[in-house]
């Protein structure tokens, strides 16, 4: 299998709820985003509205707090369980890989770290994860338009377009 996708475009959740460590991980699936967050994610998905490209494919966690970022663009979502708070970057990198139909241009909802790990990885920075803010975006495009790479080898095939974050937008 490869990885063949023109835009890759990464949303962290916005500000959720804070976890009630008692409660576990069921809990921590619930969070819902606070009003600063739903906040985050209105600018946010206005500003995509203005810059995604046509034919885009949306995946998002599980997670509440990933779903109501998600929802805030009004469009079609597909939630995707292997995107779950806690994931690894092998889980997620084979999820990408399995993407059905497989598209060109894919926007993820998701979790801190693993999509840092995931920014990391596909540009090639050795330095650690990246810390990605809540509500932020990073909008990663293939280096080579003609490049498929395997994920189990993935080189640094990515560079990175643009990083919005909601401060920068109000």
């Amino acid at each position: 299998m490869t990885i063949a996708i023109k835009n890759l475009i990464l949303w962290r959740h916005a500000e959720a709820e804070l976890a009630d460590i008692a409660l576990g991980a069921e809990d921590d699936m619930a969070r819902k985003l606070t009003p600063k967050g739903k906040r985050q994610a209105r600018l946010m998905a206005r500003w995509l509205q203005k810059h995604l490209p046509k034919n885009l494919m949306l995946i998002s966690s599980p997670a509440v707090r990933a779903f109501q970022t998600a929802e805030a663009l009004k469009y079609n979502i597909n939630l995707h369980p292997a995107l779950k708070p806690g994931a690894d970057l092998n889980e997620i990198l084979i999820a990408i890989e399995n993407i059905e139909p497989p598209n060109q241009n894919l926007l993820i909802v998701g979790h801190q770290p693993w999509l840092g790990a995931l920014v990391a990885h596909l540009i090639g920075h050795s330095g650690g994860d990246i810390n990605i803010k809540k509500g932020a975006i990073w909008w990663l495009r293939q280096s080579s338009i003609n490049s498929s790479v395997s994920s189990t080898t993935l080189p640094a095939s990515y560079s990175i377009f643009t990083v919005q974050t909601p401060g920068l937008m109000g």
